[in-house]
């Protein structure tokens, strides 16, 4: 199981779990993950989300194995589903982050509402040196998160964050040595708020741009995909999982 769903009550515990590939992102991942938000945000009885990895690991980015795949001519069936998920949630998801937060690892918590950390956390988008470019509405939305001299040292040359800088930049709430604890604990307060009043809350906090929100992620993963199967890429990605430096022409 790549990820473990469970229901407490009116909390949704979601988990990345997938130690042997780092807990990267596949397209069954993406479609899962598409599934379960959409389907909390329609329902009454969600009130809050959480969003979690492994102790060891948060997520470990796209799989690599898929970038194979779609250079080669497969569709990303459900990736854009996935980020589009987490746009239009209205129901308050809380992240909990330990260890690596690689690409889509990092990009995807510019859309959650709270995220505490461990001293362990640290956050990557190496999209250039794979031959990428970035995603996840991160062109426009990460330097409002992160500044803009970070956002670019970070999205252009894949410098880390670690997670005492992403607490003073302000893109996690909290380092904590228990996130998940003191993630299922705000969970726990945000479900025992007024519900209605919640979700409107949310929606008026800068959900207002929602539709710029998902033309710009249609727009990117069209030059994703541009880039993906681009020679440069597909060296890129060889050379990760052969172990050698890449060689650019």
């Amino acid at each position: 199981m790549d990820i473990r769903i469970t229901h407490n009550g009116p909390i949704l515990d979601i988990q990345l779990t997938r130690p042997e590939a780092k807990n990267s992102l596949n397209q069954s991942m993406y479609h899962t993950l598409a599934d379960t938000i959409t389907q909390a945000n329609r329902s009454a009885e969600t009130r809050a989300i959480v969003l979690r990895g492994l102790p060891e690991i948060f997520c470990g980015g796209n799989d690599m194995q898929d970038f194979v795949a779609i250079s080669q001519g497969m569709a990303d069936f459900h990736g854009e589903r996935f980020m589009k998920s987490l746009v239009e949630c209205e129901t308050p998801i809380v992240a909990s982050v330990s260890g690596p937060a690689i690409g889509i690892g990092t990009t995807m918590l510019q859309f959650v509402d709270v995220v505490y950390c461990s001293p362990s956390a640290v956050f990557k988008t190496p999209f250039v040196q794979l031959g990428l470019c970035p995603e996840m509405a991160s062109s426009t939305e990460f330097s409002k998160l992160v500044g803009p001299r970070k956002a670019k040292e970070m999205l252009l040359l894949g410098t880390a964050m670690t997670a005492e800088e992403a607490l003073t930049v302000g893109f996690v709430n909290q380092v904590s040595n228990t996130p998940d604890d003191t993630a299922q604990q705000c969970a726990k307060q945000i479900a025992q708020l007024p519900p209605k009043a919640m979700r409107i809350s949310k929606r008026m906090l800068g959900q207002q741009d929602k539709a710029r929100l998902l033309r710009t992620i249609e727009d990117e993963n069209v030059e994703l995909i541009k880039r993906i199967r681009s020679e440069e890429a597909k060296e890129a990605v060889s050379a990760f999982l052969e172990k050698r430096p890449a060689q650019f022409s």
